[in-house]
């Protein structure tokens, strides 16, 4: 053979290698994920879609997809809780109610972010909450799952919240 036609065999064979690597052909990444207790999963990426079908604990799905998503927005109220503000006015956060992250504060455990509130009346208020009582919105690393009998779902499995 010359070197020529060896040249543009090696040059096909890494073209090839190249594409299969870059669209996961050879199943580098990890494809699959186990079901945890305490997984919730969603319709959609995002604590405040519908809740998915829950799948049993141990059951091994497909991830079909995998999203990377930066600092909340907002943040999700996970219990009924009485807060007051600077003022020393109480305010009411009910549990799933959805409130705007003005400061997440995700460098510190134990600091308390900062989420505004608009009143009855139509005014707004910057509330300090402690982050246990409180789960981001849009935030932290999603997979996108599916069943072996196909039913799909997202679920979030990295956070950044404390």
């Amino acid at each position: 053979m010359s070197n020529k036609l060896v040249t543009r065999i090696v040059a096909l064979l890494c073209l090839l290698a190249g594409f299969a690597i870059g669209m996961n052909v050879l199943g580098l990444k990890d494809r699959s994920y186990s079901v945890k207790e305490g997984d919730c999963f969603y319709r959609e990426p995002s604590v405040t879609a519908q809740l998915a079908d829950n799948f049993s604990r141990g059951e091994e799905l497909d991830v079909t997809d995998k999203l990377e998503l930066a600092a909340p927005t907002a943040v999700k109220v996970l219990q009924t809780k009485i807060v007051e503000d600077k003022n020393r006015t109480k305010y009411q956060l009910r549990e799933g109610d959805v409130y705007k992250l003005v400061e997440a504060r995700m460098d510190k455990a134990n600091t308390p972010c900062v989420i505004e509130v608009q009143t009855v009346k139509g005014a707004t208020a910057k509330l300090e909450v402690d982050k246990a009582l409180l789960q981001p919105v849009d935030e932290g690393t999603w997979l996108q799952v599916r069943s072996k009998g196909g039913a799909g779902a997202w679920v979030r499995v990295q956070s950044r919240w404390y």
